[in-house]
């Protein structure tokens, strides 16, 4: 695939993410704390679990550009690596918004049972995604195949830099249908 057009097109996913987000950020209280059930999240905690799985992405794709960026020439084309265009596929949502693979969440991403969500969840994730975003700006002039960054599932795989923004967007993409569910109420 073409290295702009992916760059481009997932900047312009986190872009509207962003805007969405920042619309969500104005409701009330009692609408993004609300539970369609009392063992589900409200919207505010799945703001939180994005901030956990997609902080790793971030964190990693932060160290290699530090390291390593600068010394790659630009690559025209992305090819995805095996496990991360699998991982990637599996967890966009289908045409209409349906999810054809449900996965119970690790324990390590559960907002519960970390630090738990706060109104800053919201704040946090624009911040995360306006990361990611500077990143790809920066992604533009280097070689998205040659580094590898540490996937949320640990060091036993790793996603080529490429795959390591494409997997949490497409997360946050999954995720974003359950906040808008949760918003209408």
């Amino acid at each position: 695939m073409n290295t702009q057009q992916l760059i481009d097109n997932l900047g312009a996913v986190l872009r509207t993410q962003i805007s969405r987000a920042k619309e969500i950020q104005q409701l009330p209280a009692e609408v993004l704390l609300r539970r369609p059930a009392a063992d589900q999240w409200n919207a505010v905690e799945v703001f939180e679990h994005l901030n956990l799985s997609s902080g790793i992405y971030a964190k990693g794709l932060q160290q290699v550009f530090a390291k390593r960026a600068s010394t790659l020439k630009p690559n025209g084309e992305f090819h995805p690596g095996l496990l991360g265009n699998y991982f990637t596929k599996s967890m966009l949502p289908k045409p209409g918004g349906r999810i054809a693979w449900r996965m119970k969440t690790m324990k390590m991403f559960d907002p519960a049972r970390n630090h738990g969500a706060s109104s800053e969840s919201i704040a946090r994730f624009i911040t995360l995604c306006e990361t990611l975003l500077q990143l790809l700006q920066q992604a533009r002039t280097t070689d998205l195949n040659a580094m590898k960054v540490t996937s949320s599932l640990g060091p036993i795989i790793r996603f080529k830099a490429g795959d390591a923004f494409r997997f949490p967007v497409a997360h946050q993409q999954r995720h974003f249908l359950q906040i808008e569910r949760l918003v209408k109420g």
